[in-house]
């Protein structure tokens, strides 16, 4: 019996679940399907929707993507980093010192304010969007419409109308990408998604596009 206790201790100590990471500490950003296949035609679309954002963030900004893979895989949310390589391109800045001190405030106004940045230097749409009294969202937002608009060429209207949406950043750059390739505008979409009528890999499919080759024609889709 007394030989047996040590057994016992450690059965139990293994049986004791360790603790957890931090919520939030670790994102992963593997995917099981990275290709589309009629027979599931939506299980590409975690996939599609992710390489359709980096793509287009890391390419309107001068980055690697794997860059920004390799911070959304560290925990960094993905609308900060939008605004955070946006300020940065307007301010100098490097995007970690932005995203440590939006991490330390607790949010974008707070973390510019103790960085000494001041609205003036940021685009006016951002800038608005920044006020203490704006929604949590609404500084990506802003960001990403800006980038839609002017690098990627969609229309200032086709933006406004897909925002009435309320689409994920995601879902509106996939749409505005989409929409870019020929296949309808970019609120159609969406509710063609959403009403189950196609998914982002059958469309892409039909665009001719395999989910893999979504970099290559963001990059080809950009404006100066």
């Amino acid at each position: 019996m007394i030989r047996a206790l040590p057994v016992l201790a450690v059965f139990l100590l293994l049986a004791v679940p360790g603790p957890r990471p931090a919520a939030g500490a670790m994102s992963c950003h593997c995917f099981r399907d990275r290709a589309y296949d009629p027979a599931e035609p939506a299980g590409a679309d975690p996939y599609v929707l992710a390489n359709a954002q980096n793509s287009l963030l890391a390419a309107a900004y001068g980055i690697p993507k794997k860059q920004i893979v390799r911070a959304k895989m560290t925990g960094t949310d993905g609308d900060d980093l939008w605004v955070a390589h946006a300020v940065a391109s307007a301010t100098g800045r490097a995007p970690e010192e932005l995203l440590a001190a939006r991490a330390e405030a607790g949010s974008w106004p707070g973390g510019l304010s103790r960085l000494g940045v001041t609205p003036g230097r940021l685009d006016p749409a951002l800038a608005r969007a920044l006020a203490p009294d704006a929604p949590a969202g609404a500084p990506a937002n802003a960001v990403v419409d800006a980038v839609l608009v002017r690098r990627l060429g969609v229309a200032p209207e086709a933006v406004a109308a897909l925002r009435r949406q309320r689409p994920s950043n995601a879902e509106a750059v996939a749409a505005a990408v989409l929409h870019r390739l020929g296949r309808g505008g970019p609120t159609e979409i969406l509710q063609r998604v959403r009403a189950g009528q196609a998914t982002w890999g059958s469309l892409l499919h039909d665009a001719g596009v395999a989910p893999a080759e979504i970099e290559g024609r963001v990059r080809g889709l950009l404006q100066p």
